[in-house]
């Protein structure tokens, strides 16, 4: 049970939570990518997928005034380039309209989630704690979320990347605050709920589709291992974001 007499303030992860809602990334773009080319092996996607990430990490490929869009673009063009590589043709055509289809979609999740996040800051104090590549106050401007965020703790910024608790402890930190005032919100255990449970924050974990799942997948997880996550963590489960409101306004 979540100990609310105590919380003053919400770390929200965004990668994963406030822009897709619980479902990791892949399994957003898989799906577009699949339609363009039927039967894609989903493990070469994952591939795919996971050499775009090391390349925007090791490279310096995102800038600072790089929008959300323009990010897809960059990411789409690299996993594009390995596809092609591995015998399917993929087109620049392909690469821009499902920027432009993952693009609006992000959008219109943002601004789902922005409401909440209006409702949830009429009582606490609400940040941010994300992974990301230097461009995530853009990302928000663009998004037009940023103005509900007091503090944002972006790994490329600060040097620390989850899964080290160590960026959880800057968030509470940029808010003056004890890690035991604090929830933790977002869709990944191992990046967003171990660590931050482990130095005293509270966990509501999005239970959604990670990244461990298979794009294309049913994505119903192993269950008894999600219990045990559950209890060993003291963690809060949902579903979808806008369960948050009764969660943390009742007045029960």
């Amino acid at each position: 049970m979540l100990n609310t007499d105590k919380i003053q303030a919400l770390l929200f992860d965004f990668g994963g939570t406030i822009d897709t809602g619980g479902l990791h990334w892949v399994h957003i773009l898989y799906p577009l990518w699949e339609a363009r080319h039927p039967g894609l092996d989903p493990s070469l996607y994952s591939r795919a997928f996971a050499h775009g990430e090391r390349s925007l990490a090791q490279k310096k490929i995102i800038q600072k005034e790089d929008n959300f869009l323009d990010l897809l673009e960059k990411k789409l063009a690299i996993q594009a380039a390995y596809l092609n590589q591995h015998g399917l043709p993929c087109t620049i055509m392909d690469q821009k309209s499902i920027a432009d289809e993952a693009y609006q979609e992000a959008s219109y999740n943002c601004q789902q989630h922005a409401g909440i996040l209006k409702m949830l800051g009429q009582k606490y104090r609400i940040a941010m704690v994300s992974n990301f590549y230097g461009n995530l106050h853009t990302v928000l401007k663009d998004f037009g979320i940023l103005p509900l965020f007091e503090t944002i703790t972006e790994s490329a910024v600060v040097g620390v990347k989850k899964p080290d608790p160590r960026i959880w402890q800057l968030g509470a930190d940029s808010l003056h605050l004890p890690t035991d005032r604090v929830v933790a919100i977002g869709d990944a255990l191992t990046k967003d709920m171990i660590p931050a449970t482990s130095i005293g924050c509270q966990g509501i974990w999005i239970q959604g589709k990670g990244w461990e799942e298979a794009p294309g997948s049913a994505g119903t997880g192993d269950q008894s291992q999600y219990e045990e996550s559950v209890n060993k963590y003291q963690l809060i489960p949902i579903k979808s974001l806008s369960q948050l409101p009764e969660l943390l306004l009742s007045k029960k």
